[in-house]
C-alpha cells in the first residue's frame, strides 16, 4: 500500500471522540446493559441484552474487553447475551487468580448462576475465550446445549501461527498504542486488516488496555491448555469458524477442532482475518444464528441429545 494514502487512511481515523464515549454509545446501539456482580468474591463487569431462548454466554480474547464483541452482537438481534470482562480487562479489576481456564470457567459460569440463569446455554469463544469455551463445554457439559469456537485452536500443542503475528502478541501494546496498532495490525490479524490502517484505528479505539499481571495469566492458562485429550468428550453441536487468512491461528487448527469434535461443523470465512467476526459481523452473525436455531430445534421437546 502506497506510504501516502496509509498516511491519509490514518489520519482520517484519528479524527474521532473519546473512545470511552465510542464504547458507550456501542454498548447502547446493541441493547447491552452493563452491570457489575460479585462472583466467587471478585467483582465482575457484564453486559447483558436479554431476548428469546437459551443465553448465549461469549467469551472474549487475550487482554479485550467486551466492546470488541458488539460488532457481532448487533448482528444476532433477539438473542439473549451474555458478555463479560475477565478480571483485570474492561472494567472489571484485577485480582490475582491461578491462571487456568478451569478457574476462568468457574468464574464465566458462576457470572451465569449469580444472575439467576441457572439453566442450559450456549457457549462462545474468540481465540484465546476459544480455549475458555472448550473448558466450559466439558466442565459444564450438563448445561451447555452448544459451543460455538471462533479463530481458536486446541491450545498450546496447535499448528503455530507465522512467528511475526506470535512475537507482536507476547505484548498488550497494541491496546496501548493506536499507532503501534496501525503499524502492525495486517501483520497480527490478517485478512480484513491488510492496507486498512483506518480499520486497525477503529479497532484499537473500542479497546481498554488489560492490566499487566493479567495480561501475563491469561498466556500462562494458554500455555497449560490443551483439549486434544478430551475434545472427543464434548458432544453439543459444536460451529469452528475460521478466516482463511489468520496469521495468528492458522486455519488448519479449525480443521483439527472440528474433526475431534463428535457433532463439531466448520465453516471458513472467505478472506477472513483473525478478527473476522467483528470485521465480518454481518456474515459472522448470519452464520451463528442459524447454529442457534439449529440448537433450539433440538431443545424442543421429543428431541434428546446423544448421551455422554
Amino acid at each position: 500500500m502506497p506510504r501516502v494514502e496509509f498516511t491519509q487512511r490514518l489520519h482520517e481515523a484519528r479524527a474521532w471522540g473519546s473512545a470511552l464515549e465510542r464504547q458507550r454509545n456501542a454498548l447502547a446501539e446493541a441493547g447491552i446493559e452493563v452491570g457489575y456482580a460479585t462472583v466467587r468474591g471478585l467483582r465482575l463487569r457484564y453486559g447483558w441484552r436479554a431476548g428469546q431462548g437459551m443465553p448465549l454466554l461469549f467469551c472474549n480474547g487475550i487482554g479485550a474487553n467486551m466492546e470488541l464483541a458488539l460488532p457481532l452482537v448487533r448482528e444476532m438481534p433477539g438473542v439473549p447475551v451474555l458478555l463479560f470482562d475477565i478480571p483485570g480487562t474492561g472494567g472489571s479489576p484485577p485480582a490475582w487468580v491461578w491462571p487456568s481456564y478451569s478457574q476462568y470457567a468457574r468464574y464465566a459460569v458462576g457470572l451465569l448462576d449469580v444472575l439467576g440463569l441457572r439453566g442450559p446455554f450456549a457457549v462462545a469463544g474468540v481465540s484465546w475465550g476459544g480455549g475458555l469455551a472448550q473448558r466450559i463445554a466439558l466442565d459444564y457439559r450438563e448445561r451447555v446445549r452448544g459451543m460455538i469456537l471462533m479463530a481458536t485452536s486446541p491450545g498450546v500443542i496447535m499448528v503455530p501461527g507465522r512467528v511475526s503475528a506470535l512475537l507482536r502478541m507476547t505484548t498488550p501494546q497494541r491496546y496501548l498504542s493506536r499507532s503501534y496498532m496501525a503499524r502492525n495490525a495486517a501483520a497480527i490479524y490478517g485478512g480484513e486488516m491488510r492496507g486498512r490502517p483506518d480499520r486497525a484505528i477503529a479497532f484499537a479505539g473500542m479497546t481498554r488496555a488489560p492490566e499487566p499481571r493479567t495480561y501475563l495469566q491469561q498466556l500462562l492458562a494458554i500455555l497449560s491448555f490443551s483439549s486434544l485429550p478430551w475434545l472427543h468428550r464434548v458432544r453439543c453441536p459444536a460451529l469452528v469458524m475460521t478466516g482463511d487468512d489468520d496469521p495468528l491461528v492458522r486455519p488448519v487448527n479449525a480443521r483439527i477442532l472440528a474433526a475431534l469434535l463428535p457433532r463439531g461443523r466448520l465453516h471458513v470465512v472467505a478472506g477472513g482475518g483473525h478478527l473476522f467476526l467483528a470485521l465480518q459481523p454481518q456474515h459472522s452473525g448470519a452464520t451463528i444464528l442459524e447454529f442457534l436455531r439449529g440448537l433450539a430445534q433440538d431443545e424442543r421437546p421429543g428431541t434428546q441429545n446423544p448421551p455422554d
